[in-house]
């Protein structure tokens, strides 16, 4: 593989660990690698997927008691030696010098200003790139100064600022860098202080699988699992000795239009008791993934496509934070309604059945109408006798009172005929 190939790009995941053993088992669970013994070191183990090596794990140095269980990330350099003089140039230091590995190729291990440890190497030149490549999906990296890692990183591999996203309080702004039009990981600043580190996504099909059998196994969750902008699902988590690795589950066409943006990327893994740095001096040199394939050299990644945030979308290139997939999974929903709403015209005739009974209801109100014309004009023959009887009741009356009056005069007339009469 020409060195320019490499150049950036993150080859080799090392895991350095007290009980490689263990570790192997625990992986073996989680992420489905099986562990098997280097033939040019069988004390170092390589991790191997059905595509190829993966990584490998390895005892920490003599020199490195105390030091907590961690990974390393190796990025892919033309020369190992001259980077390593660059990164002391720009402010870094060396963790393990330049080293050969039995087979060919060459490595370091290196710290960036800020603290965070990584690894460079340089493939042997013959041989060809191992098969599992795309075994990692994302990188990121926890720091205390999001510009200076930025710069620092950018003079040593060539790294160039892709997009910029606004996460909110606490996060800030998330930077997505890359290389050659290549999106490879995150940096974001740690709020409140606290280690940097870089933390690796490996390819999974279930991040909820995974979380379990990595409590199953002894291991703990940090974070997750949970669904970032574009549907896809990661986790972060610890394995029994405390090394912090993460997950990521690409999105489908179900979960993807769901996509429920995560109000914030991943909380930052917390950072190993003692500083990773002090964990890999005297260590043997470090073998490559071409250790189980015979190449001499590790794998080179394919093209990764560009994540969302902190969880990248492996299978294809997942929308930026920024998109909206819920406005477009909206759509449906609103054309559904007018789909349905078609199959109603066929219910037109029923109203045509329905004339004969509107007729007949109209007769019926019609003979109702003209029977109450009747009533209304028959009403003045009943008051007829209502009158007659008025008539004769105010006759009867009249009599009375002309028979009263009669009577009264009589008894005038009789008082006065008394009062003549001489005594």
């Amino acid at each position: 593989m020409a060195s320019a190939d490499v150049q950036g790009k993150f080859l080799w995941h090392e895991l350095v660990t007290a009980d490689p053993g263990a570790a192997g088992a625990f992986y073996g669970k989680v992420l489905g690698w099986t562990p098997q013994a280097w033939d040019k070191d069988p004390s170092y183990t390589v991790l191997l997927s059905p595509k190829g090596p993966v990584g490998g794990i390895m005892r920490p140095g003599a020199d490195a008691h105390g030091t907590s269980a961690h990974w390393i990330n190796y990025v892919g350099t033309a020369n190992v030696d001259e980077t390593a003089a660059s990164a002391q140039r720009l402010g870094g230091r060396v963790v393990k010098g330049a080293s050969d590995i039995p087979g060919g190729g060459r490595y370091a291990v290196l710290a960036d200003p800020q603290g965070a440890v990584f690894g460079v190497y340089t493939p042997s030149a013959t041989g060809g790139a191992g098969p599992a490549a795309d075994a990692f999906t994302w990188h990121e990296l926890v720091t205390s100064d999001q510009a200076a890692a930025l710069r620092f990183y950018r003079e040593l591999f060539g790294w160039e600022q892709v997009a910029v996203h606004d996460m909110g309080a606490p996060v800030g702004p998330y930077v997505i860098f890359g290389r050659g039009g290549q999106q490879l990981g995150g940096i974001f600043a740690r709020q409140g202080g606290g280690g940097t580190q870089w933390l690796a996504y490996a390819r999974v099909s279930s991040a909820s699988r995974a979380a379990d059998a990595a409590k199953a196994g002894g291991g703990r969750v940090i974070n997750g699992p949970m669904q970032v902008p574009g549907g896809s699902w990661i986790a972060q988590l610890a394995d029994p000795h405390g090394a912090a690795i993460a997950v990521n589950q690409a999105a489908t066409a179900e979960s993807a239009q769901p996509a429920k943006p995560a109000a914030q990327p991943p909380k930052p893994v917390a950072k190993p008791a003692a500083p990773a740095a002090a964990a890999r001096p005297s260590a043997p040199p470090s073998p490559t993934p071409a250790a189980a394939s015979g190449s001499g050299r590790p794998a080179a990644p394919a093209p990764s496509p560009a994540p969302p945030k902190p969880a990248p979308a492996p299978a294809a290139p997942p929308p930026r934070p920024t998109a909206a997939p819920p406005a477009a999974a909206a759509k449906p929903a609103v054309v559904a309604p007018a789909k349905a709403a078609a199959p109603a015209k066929p219910a037109a005739p029923a109203k045509k059945a329905a004339a004969p009974a509107k007729k007949a209801a109209g007769k019926k109100a019609a003979r109702k109408s003209a029977a109450k014309k009747k009533k209304k004009t028959a009403r003045p023959a009943r008051k007829a006798p209502a009158k007659k009887r008025s008539a004769k009741k105010a006759s009867r009356g009249g009599a009375r009172k002309r028979s009263a009056a009669k009577a009264k005069s009589a008894r005038k007339a009789a008082r006065g005929k008394r009062a003549r009469k001489p005594k």
